[in-house]
């Protein structure tokens, strides 16, 4: 039995009347009519008696019709619980992200979204690209954010986001303050502080090599704000994506020969369904675009070895 079919003959309980049974259910009489005789068939008797001056209920009308007002109100209740459950649940947003790409670039975007939907709570997730990757394909994550995309996964969905220059950092009244950008090669003999959370720290140490020094390395930690403390103190330099650069006892200058340069994406599953949260942030995303707020636009992007580039590659 359908729950319409209980309406419609508890509305002709109540008016033993045919006619405003159906207006009082904003249905024409025919359909009130065929919904009973339905329901008296999967009974398997009459419920009411049809008569021209006198419609009233049988015996079987009777016994079943308090038990069928229950079912009513029972789905009443629960759709009242439900529609609450749904009313007061927290909604949250999962946001993942590699240890390498730092806040400055991205805070403004995050809190134009907060803005925009204040009853949503963010969760940032730190994990690699390939740990992300998976999260993601597996609903943990509603959508992470991603750099060195070398060939597209047909399960993702990608939303261009921005550039960045890798950059050395050191501290104030170094050498290199005084220059507009620096070359690699020039990182020969510095004191050089290795950034162990960083995706693209082999492939640096490669492109030395192949400038002809070995970086002397005094100091390796995954901590970010340990690594530009310890710069800001005199103990060394490191290398960095410019906007993971945010001490502002330091100071941070382009590397060029070769220039180091990658784009991050905002990446999605594709074909799932987006809530209204993850369709803001989306929204935001394209619209930080279009204004032209992408940093960088006009770089050329540095060809970085598969091994890096290929965080996020079909069948990873």
């Amino acid at each position: 039995m359908e729950l319409y079919q209980i309406k419609y003959f508890l509305a002709l309980c109540e008016t033993l009347n045919f006619a405003r049974a159906a207006k009082r259910c904003n249905v024409s009489q025919p359909s009130l009519t065929r919904a009973v005789q339905k329901l008296e068939h999967e009974l398997g008797g009459l419920l009411v008696v049809r008569d021209r001056h006198l419609t009233h209920l049988t015996e079987l009308g009777a016994l079943v019709r308090p038990m069928l007002d229950e079912v009513v109100s029972h789905s009443v209740r629960v759709k009242s619980v439900a529609e609450q459950h749904l009313g007061t649940k927290k909604k949250v947003l999962r946001l993942g992200y590699m240890p390498s790409i730092g806040p400055t670039r991205l805070a403004p975007l995050l809190t134009r979204f907060g803005a925009e939907q204040p009853e949503v709570e963010l969760v940032l997730v730190e994990a690699s690209q390939l740990g992300l990757s998976d999260l993601l394909l597996s609903g943990r994550l509603d959508a992470m954010v991603a750099a060195y995309i070398s060939r597209f996964d047909k399960r993702l969905r990608y939303s261009r986001l921005y550039q960045e220059q890798i950059v050395v950092v050191v501290p104030r009244g170094h050498r290199f303050q005084e220059l507009q950008t620096v070359r690699l090669r020039e990182l020969k003999g510095e004191r050089f502080l290795f950034r162990t959370n960083c995706d693209l720290g082999e492939f640096l140490l490669e492109c030395c090599r192949k400038q002809g020094f070995e970086p002397r390395i005094v100091y390796r930690c995954a901590r970010e704000n340990w690594v530009q403390a310890m710069v800001a103190a005199g103990f060394g330099i490191t290398v960095m994506p410019e906007f993971s650069h945010t001490n502002v006892a330091t100071v941070a200058r382009p590397l060029v020969d070769p220039d180091l340069v990658r784009e991050l994406s905002l990446v999605t599953a594709a074909g799932r369904r987006h809530e209204a949260a993850l369709s803001c942030l989306l929204r935001t995303a394209r619209e930080e675009v279009g204004n032209g707020k992408e940093l960088g636009a006009a770089r050329s992007l540095i060809t970085f070895p598969k091994r890096i580039a290929s965080g996020i590659e079909p069948g990873t």
